[in-house]
């Protein structure tokens, strides 16, 4: 009788290799998700300062071009502004990001863009909000 051995040696380090493999995705991935979320933050944060911006040049009449306001503002924190509307009490603003990520970029060919809107209400001082004007209201 002939006994067969089985000889095992290599698998665990095939075995290690692929798990190496797989963390380095997940970790690349996980950079990847990070990086949404970071410029989640700028966005939000930029569109919020613009808002904010235009309603106080509306409110005290400093400068009726809004756009080159909001504009100016995206710019200094690295986005750009991907729409605005204004109307008389508010004031509402897109801001865009273009993103370039490490493993993403490998399966979609488009880049990604991150977008924030934030809206602000505008409250003049002759508004009803504040009291400060008396109106009259007549009845027929």
């Amino acid at each position: 009788m002939c006994k067969i051995i089985k000889r095992s040696n290599g698998n665990i380090s095939i075995f290690a290799l692929i798990l190496t493999l797989i963390f380095a995705l997940l970790f690349l991935l996980l950079i990847d998700f990070c990086r949404i979320f970071i410029a989640r933050e700028i966005t939000k944060k930029a569109s919020d300062a613009a808002a904010l911006a235009v309603a106080q040049n509306l409110v005290f009449f400093h400068n009726f071009d809004c756009r080159t306001i909001a504009e100016k503002v995206t710019a200094e924190n690295n986005c750009y502004l991907a729409g605005y509307d204004l109307s008389y009490d508010e004031v509402t603003i897109v801001t865009g990001k273009e993103m370039k990520f490490i493993l993403i970029d490998k399966f979609l060919p488009k880049s990604c863009v991150i977008k924030s809107v934030s809206k602000t209400k505008v409250i003049y001082p002759w508004d009803d909000f504040f009291g400060f004007c008396k109106f009259y209201k007549f009845n027929y």
